[in-house]
This record gives C-alpha cells, sequence and structure tokens, in this order.
C-alpha cells in the first residue's frame, strides 16, 4: 500500500482532536482493506508525515498496534518539513538494509530505500515523494528529472548485480505515468495501466488524485520485469464527498484552505498486489 496522508503531522497541544479525527480515518481505511483483499497490507509506504512521533502515533496509540507495524523514517530537508516512511509486518518483510538517497542540489524529499527478505525472495522496496509542480511545470519539471536520475542510479546498480532481481518503486511522484522522468527509470509502470482502464470504466473514480476537476494518477507503483503484480485504487465512501462544482465525486480532504473539513486526506491510497 502506498498512501499520501497530506500534511500528516504531529498535534500541538491544541489540535490534538483534529489530528486524531485524520489518524483514525487513516487506521479505518487501513483496516478496511482486509475486508476488501482479504489480508491487511504487509508494507506500507507513506508521504507527507512531518515525523517520527507523527507515525508512532498512528501504529501505536490505535488499532493497528496488534498488527506489529515497524516504522522506518527519517527527516528529510523538505522546506515544508514533510518526509516518507515505510511501515513493515516483520512476518512478511525482513529489513537487510535501509538508506535514504538525497538530492543536495535543492531541498526536498528523501527517497527511502529499503531491501530485505519475503520467504526466500529479496525485495527492494523505493518510498517515493517527488518535487511538485508549484512554480511551474517546466522549472520543476527539472527537478523530477533529478530525483529520478538519483533513482534510476541505484535501481541500475541492483539490475546489473542482478537481471531478475525485484524491486518495487512507490510513492506520489507528482506527474503523470506517461511523464519523462517515469520513463526515463526503465521500470514497468503498472498506474499507467491502472490509469487507462479507469478510464475506460464505469468508476467514478478515476485516478488518485482530482485537481479542479482533473482526475490524476500521481501515486504510482512501477517495478522490474520480474515483478508480476496488479495495482489499484483503493477508496471508500468515508474517503470520498460531492463535487458541486465540477460535478461526479471528489476526495475528502482535511482542510480546504485554513477550513478543517475532517477527510483522511485529498489522495487516495493505491494498493498492489505480486506474486512470489
Amino acid at each position: 500500500m502506498f498512501w499520501n496522508l497530506e500534511n500528516f503531522y504531529a498535534p500541538l497541544q491544541n489540535n490534538y482532536h483534529r489530528f486524531a479525527i485524520k489518524r483514525d480515518l487513516i487506521v479505518k481505511t487501513i483496516m478496511a482493506v482486509k475486508d476488501k483483499e482479504g489480508e491487511f497490507p504487509f508494507i506500507i509506504g507513506l508521504c507527507e508525515t512531518d515525523s517520527y512521533a507523527a507515525v508512532r502515533m498512528l501504529v501505536n496509540n490505535t488499532p493497528l498496534q496488534r498488527l506489529g507495524y515497524k516504522i522506518i523514517h527519517r527527516d528529510s530537508p523538505d522546506k515544508r518539513g514533510i518526509d516518507v516512511a515505510l511501515l513493515y509486518r516483520e512476518k512478511f518483510f525482513n529489513p537487510l538494509k535501509i538508506r535514504f538517497l538525497r538530492v543536495h542540489s535543492f531541498r526536498t524529499r528523501d527517497i527511502l530505500y529499503a531491501k530485505g527478505t519475503v520467504g526466500e525472495d529479496t525485495l527492494h522496496i523505493f518510498v517515493n515523494h517527488w518535487p511538485s509542480k508549484l512554480g511551474g511545470e517546466k522549472s520543476t519539471s527539472l527537478k523530477r528529472l533529478e530525483v529520478a536520475s538519483l533513482l534510476k542510479g541505484v535501481t541500475d546498480s541492483i539490475k546489473s548485480a542482478n537481471p531478475s532481481a525485484l524491486i518495487i518503486a512507490m510513492g506520489d511522484f507528482n506527474d503523470s505515468p506517461s511523464a519523462a522522468a517515469l520513463s526515463s527509470l526503465g521500470l514497468n509502470n503498472l498506474s499507467g495501466k491502472l490509469k487507462d482502464s479507469l478510464k475506460a470504466s464505469s468508476s467514478a473514480v478515476k485516478g488518485s488524485h482530482k485537481y479542479k476537476g482533473r482526475w490524476e494518477m500521481l501515486d504510482q507503483f512501477l517495478v522490474s520485469d520480474s515483478v508480476r503484480g496488479s495495482a489499484r485504487v483503493f477508496y471508500m465512501p468515508h474517503l470520498l464527498t460531492e463535487d458541486t462544482k465540477y460535478y461526479g465525486l471528489k476526495i475528502k480532504r482535511t482542510f480546504i484552505g485554513p477550513r478543517f473539513v475532517g477527510g483522511a486526506s485529498d489522495h487516495l491510497p493505491i494498493l498492489l498486489r505480486i506474486k512470489l
């Protein structure tokens, strides 16, 4: 599972109630995965959290505690103070190596890299949150290309050592699956196929994010050739609301400007099921 949690910040004294509402909706969604998929997520990539403390309160102070999720997190140099994180269940994933890949030419989120075993197999997992288009698509595309180059350098090295390596790159890439930065990675983009299938379907949800009436697939899974899997956008009624301006449904976010509206996030989570 991957989910952009939209400013999931550890609470100050005067906003714990709002934090708890958001946290409990996130937990409700993760717990609902078992009802739809038959099992809780073994691995969860997160972005837009500000601290280990916020993730710890998500995992330890809720019904998720009984599932035994462990946390991988490090503060990044991002200007907004937001980071990526990884939750994993020890009975499924055993980390052998953890790295945080950092771009040094500008301040942005690190890429979290976790190498670990699943039974007799080894998984290479990357959690991403690439620079947004704030400031203009043309100027920010260069930043996304630079982050892509950093990721590609590591994944190419892994594939060079083992052409059959099992690689999963997940994240909010802040671009469409067909963008140059994503195409440059040399990985299979399962979310590109998912976007096409949603567009052709009768579903009211056509992506993982909606902006000014347009559904986008910013949240994606990219995998190496050896990974056999399928991706989907996961949604429940409590994650959506009526789109009175552009019609249909939209995602019920936490804030609209300064106004607290009590949703979980402005993104929907995405799921990946793989066969090993």
